[in-house]
């Protein structure tokens, strides 16, 4: 599973999985986009990116020339995508100083 940030050209900032990448096309599942929560709006939540999708199609097929461009996405945003998602991620350890 890799998870990542996709600019699009129409503007959108979705997170998702990066299930394959192809000559002309990449295939995506589960995206969600950020969008202002809260009553002030200073907080961030999140809703499906393609909310009139039929659930039981878990993928999305999309031509590359709708991308600006594919980065990693901030690890505790990963973390809660992992979560929303029920899927299982690798949990870090802090890194301390070994005590002799």
């Amino acid at each position: 599973m890799t998870v990542k940030n996709i600019r699009f050209t129409s503007g959108e900032n979705v997170i998702c999985e990066l299930n394959e990448e192809k000559e002309d096309t990449i295939v995506i599942a589960d995206a969600i986009i950020a969008m202002p929560a809260g009553e002030d709006g200073t907080q961030i939540g999140f809703a499906p990116w393609a909310p009139l999708q039929d659930p039981d199609i878990h993928e999305l097929e999309i031509n590359k020339r709708n991308v600006m461009y594919i980065t990693e996405a901030v690890p505790s945003l990963v973390t809660q995508y992992n979560t929303m998602f029920n899927k299982p991620s690798i949990v870090t350890p802090n890194t301390g100083k070994l005590i002799l």
